[in-house]
């Protein structure tokens, strides 16, 4: 398993390709009729609302703020007046173009795949998927307003064709096969990332790719930071202040190794200074067993 890292130039040209396809995303996603203003609207009136009930939550106690409060997720500009600042600002559009320097991706990667959108949020990545050229996408976030929304987004606002949003957690993931399953910032909030990795695994066709994005830890061994969340736990009910959210943050070396035991081939992961992250592709090519000593599903597929 040797250390992976881009080419020279990698920065640079991630800056460039952000540039180019912003303003193709800026251009494809402006709402530009009074009924897709319409749709967007009943989207935009949940920010700032809470609601754990919906969510299946007993308490808001030590639950994520992220889960029980409406956050927009991504930068969008819909219009020249209308801009909505997301808590994620523009990863919709750096990490696509990160994993495509990085790994040296073709520009069509996507274009006629079926592709499963893990952590979709409020839909950025959703949209840019499918401005990409993949055929089909499936979004699935465990926080049901989030899922709602990427579908609405999708399907009624930009009435794109093939897009389905899923509440559900990535565990419960039993049917479907793709091409391409996309993982941008979920691994690290996994209390099993090895049995979530395998539970992708099993939904991508022999041949499939799959694409993660971490937070990890910079160190040349196979190790993990257990962050945790009781510990981190902070603030009120009335601020809905909770840090943390992470259970393990992995090295470069641990995600790999990860998606080994998951049955992925093909791993290959960087380690990105300038934003602390991880980068990771693998292939998924043919049905390998795992290990089912001592794991928590023993019947997995």
């Amino acid at each position: 398993m040797a250390v992976f890292k881009p080419k020279e130039g990698y920065a640079e040209r991630v800056t460039a390709r952000m540039q180019a396809l912003q303003a193709k995303f800026d251009e494809a996603f402006s709402v530009t009729s009074p009924q897709q203003q319409a749709e967007l609207d009943i989207l935009l009136a949940q920010i700032g609302t809470v609601d754990w009930e919906g969510e299946g939550y007993q308490s808001p106690e030590r639950q994520r703020d992220l889960s029980i409060k409406y956050c927009w997720g991504h930068n969008h500009r819909f219009g020249d007046d209308q801009f909505v600042k997301g808590r994620m600002g523009d990863r919709h559009v750096r990490l696509i173009s990160e994993f495509t320097e990085g790994f040296e991706l073709p520009d069509d990667f996507f274009k006629g795949r079926s592709v499963l959108d893990i952590g979709c949020w409020t839909g950025g990545t959703t949209l840019m998927l499918k401005l990409l050229g993949a055929t089909q996408v499936v979004a699935v976030d465990e926080v049901r307003k989030y899922a709602n929304t990427a579908h609405a987004l999708a399907s009624r606002v930009f009435e794109l064709p093939d897009v389905e949003g899923l509440a559900l957690s990535l565990y419960d993931l039993e049917e479907g096969k793709f091409d391409c399953v996309y993982v941008p910032g979920v691994v690290y909030h996994l209390s099993d990332p090895v049995l979530g990795l395998r539970r992708l695994f099993n939904r991508l066709k022999d041949g499939g790719h799959i694409l993660v994005e971490s937070a990890g830890i910079q160190h040349e061994q196979s190790m993990c930071w257990f962050k945790g969340n009781g510990r981190h736990f902070g603030g009120t009910a009335d601020d809905l202040n909770r840090s943390g959210w992470a259970w393990f943050w992995p090295s470069a070396k641990c995600l790999e190794e990860w998606l080994y035991e998951a049955g992925f081939d093909d791993v290959r992961v960087f380690y990105s200074e300038p934003h602390d992250r991880l980068y990771a592709y693998g292939r998924r090519t043919r049905h390998q067993e795992i290990t089912r000593a001592g794991l928590s599903v023993p019947n997995i597929e």
